[in-house]
């Protein structure tokens, strides 16, 4: 949400799509195909050259995650995941993974959560933001 509604005054917004919300799609792609396509499709479609593709998966093991992100570096995409415990498959799929060494999801997914508001001020950053940190 902040990415696309910035909540501290005077940072721009950002382009960023979620792709789990269209429930029609994702409905669709599990009934007609395999789930695990669901994100990767959708990435093939809306993603461009300089995008960044995010995955989190608490296991590293979502095949839905995983194969998007794959997806993404095909694309030339810079792909970075965000997993737990041992990371699963996740670090061989993405350009950067930041793996939360902890088998409590509850731990994991704070983990997740403040590191998605560092990986928000370093975009601030690198796009010149003086004030940010």
């Amino acid at each position: 949400v902040e990415f696309m509604h910035p909540i501290i005054e005077k940072r721009p917004a950002l382009p960023a799509v979620a792709l789990n919300t269209d429930t029609a799609l994702l409905t669709a792609v599990g009934n007609d195909q395999d789930f695990s396509l669901a994100f990767a499709q959708q990435l093939r479609l809306l993603g461009r050259q300089g995008d960044i593709a995010l995955g989190i998966s608490t296991s590293g093991k979502s095949a839905n995650v995983n194969r998007a992100l794959q997806a993404g570096r095909e694309m030339g995409l810079l792909t970075v995941g965000f997993s737990g415990r041992d990371g699963g498959r996740m670090p061989e799929v993405c350009d950067y993974c930041f793996t939360v060494p902890s088998f409590t999801i509850h731990r994991i997914q704070e983990t997740h959560e403040t590191l998605l508001h560092v990986l928000w001020d370093l975009i601030h950053v690198i796009r010149g933001q003086e004030d940010v940190i």
